[in-house]
């Protein structure tokens, strides 16, 4: 799913490349702090050059988690650039403990290279001294040292062992070498909330996308390990264990309003529409709002219900079916075998049964 309100680049290596719509922001900061130092145009464009390029290889970074991850056998479907750096959305990480720490490492090794590049490159070029640098504005002679500079310092934060930052990743392959991944999630997550307030805490006094950095490490950890106490769970069972055969029926040349009078009287995330006793699709709680507000009450079932949801199958995985609802933003999604309609399965009941053998166990 595209990110909202973000500027799309293209699709390198199949994997789309966008910038969200909070990177302006930084852009609007740099020159507001600049202006304030009183520096002229052609210093303040250096400076927004300098960003875009160290942004640049934030998404070199992104590149080699990504590429990893696909040619150890992961999924990627997307990288996005934010104010704090780069995120890419690893569908499906590689569970070798071994593989992860590859993923993990290969962002930094990408930034690694790209110093040793610029190291290079001044080695054979006649440039200043580090002693001899001026520091608080960017200029041609010194570009090329501070981006090297800048490099080494994504490095060095990047191997901050705070989940679930790439040190942090790195922690929790090492540790699942030894014990099971979500003990390890969990070690690795409480070390990183940490790590978090400490960086919220400076933040407040120093820099306030620390602050920022802090409440996506806290936040990030946090689902991270809900994330696996679900597929600790849930992979022991499939949707044929969870499909609901008693769902709701509506006859696709029903009125919206009857709909809408039948909904009110049970306790249903939506129905299983019918077209001549045959399944035609399922109209959902938002399919419905949405078609009242477009048709009114005279509106027909079958001109707002939803077609294409792509059904599962009964021995699909419970985790990827919860999974993939919620990517998907879908409350409930047929179950077909061999196109034979068998039933629904709505995320709440997924929930709820997570929630009862989390509980017994």
């Amino acid at each position: 799913m595209k990110p909202k309100f973000s500027l799309n680049l293209g699709k390198p290596f199949g994997i789309r490349v966008s910038v969200h719509w909070t990177f302006s922001l930084l852009i609007v900061w740099i020159v507001f702090i600049s202006l304030n130092r009183g520096l002229e145009f052609n210093q303040i464009l250096m400076h927004l050059f300098f960003v875009l390029t160290l942004f640049a290889c934030v998404v070199l970074h992104e590149f080699g988690h990504s590429l990893t991850a696909i040619k150890l056998g992961g999924k990627v479907q997307s990288i996005t650039l934010l104010p704090i750096g780069g995120i890419a959305n690893i569908t499906e990480m590689p569970e070798d403990p071994k593989d992860e720490f590859w993923v993990s490492a290969a962002g930094p090794l990408v930034n690694v290279v790209i110093a040793g590049l610029l190291w290079l490159y001044l080695s054979l070029t006649p440039a200043p001294s580090f002693d001899e640098i001026e520091y608080g504005t960017i200029t041609a002679g010194n570009f090329p040292i501070l981006l090297m500079t800048a490099n080494l310092f994504i490095v060095a934060f990047n191997l901050i062992p705070a989940f679930p930052l790439d040190g942090g990743r790195l922690f929790r392959s090492i540790l699942s070498m030894n014990m099971s991944r979500l003990k390890a999630t969990r070690i690795a997550k409480d070390i990183g909330q940490v790590f978090a307030f400490l960086f919220i805490f400076a933040g407040l006094f120093f820099n306030p996308f620390l602050v920022i950095i802090g409440f996506f490490v806290l936040l990030g950890a946090k689902a991270e390990y809900e994330m696996m106490t679900y597929k600790e769970i849930l992979d022991n069972y499939t949707v044929g264990d969870l499909v609901k055969t008693d769902y709701e029926v509506l006859d696709e040349n029903k009125t919206l309003a009857e709909a809408a009078e039948k909904l009110t009287h049970i306790y249903n995330r939506g129905f299983v529409v019918t077209s001549g006793g045959e399944y035609a699709g399922l109209l959902t709680k938002n399919d419905l709002i949405k078609g009242l507000n477009t048709h009114g009450k005279e509106g027909i079932v079958k001109d707002v219900m939803s077609r294409d949801i792509e059904p599962y199958s009964p021995g699909m995985k419970l985790f990827d079916a919860y999974k993939n609802m919620h990517k998907n933003r879908q409350d409930i999604v047929p179950v077909m075998d061999s196109r034979e309609f068998k039933g629904i399965i709505d995320l709440e009941s997924i929930n709820e049964f997570f929630l009862i053998k989390k509980a017994l166990k």
